[in-house]
């Protein structure tokens, strides 16, 4: 998978949002509740959607879950984010199947661990930003009709996601945008 090596080093480089992750590290502001990212990358016929945001975005919280209603919360929005098709639609006539979906949620790890370290995991929770990443990977037959992505339903499903700062590459475009619950289609 070529693409897939190639993509993130690329578009993290184009992006002004590097300079804010890479902060990231030596300050919190970076972490923006209401704002997440989104790179999306296309290659011959691949299709590569790069999304990161901050937990509360999406579960409305960035503490470790340990009542019901959150680990039921967490499950429930992860089940969304692996829904492709409730989130992105995507140009009918590029003919873009999923061929692959991972999610790597810093809550999902804390519930996960959590009986090996819970005091070490509370005394961090007051001081703790989570986040979320999902990276989706499309096949696409007819790449070259794919010329939008529409994430009206990404917004619908994740309320608290307010603005979503958006960086496309393409072999002939090579773009930035800010989408938000009133502007959701990204085209090109």
């Amino acid at each position: 998978m070529r693409f897939s090596y190639l993509l993130a080093p690329i578009l993290f480089a184009l992006s002004p949002l590097s300079i804010a992750a890479s902060e990231h590290e030596q300050s919190l502001d970076a972490h923006v509740h209401g704002v997440a990212t989104l790179n999306v990358g296309l290659d011959d016929q691949q299709l590569e959607l790069q999304f990161a945001s901050p937990a509360m975005n999406i579960f409305g919280f960035e503490y470790k879950p340990s009542s019901a209603t959150d680990k039921k919360t967490l499950l429930e929005a992860e089940r969304i984010l692996r829904n492709e098709q409730a989130l992105f639609k995507l140009s009918s006539a590029a003919r873009c199947a999923l061929s692959e979906v991972s999610i790597e949620n810093d809550l999902a790890e804390q519930t996960h661990d959590a009986h090996d370290n819970d005091k070490h995991l509370d005394d961090q929770d007051e001081h703790n930003h989570s986040d979320i990443q999902a990276r989706y990977l499309f096949n696409c037959a007819a790449a070259d009709k794919l010329n939008s992505i529409d994430l009206a339903g990404f917004f619908k499903a994740f309320p608290h996601t307010e603005k979503i700062n958006v960086q496309l590459l393409t072999s002939a475009v090579q773009l930035g945008v800010e989408l938000s619950q009133s502007n959701t289609v990204l085209s090109w």
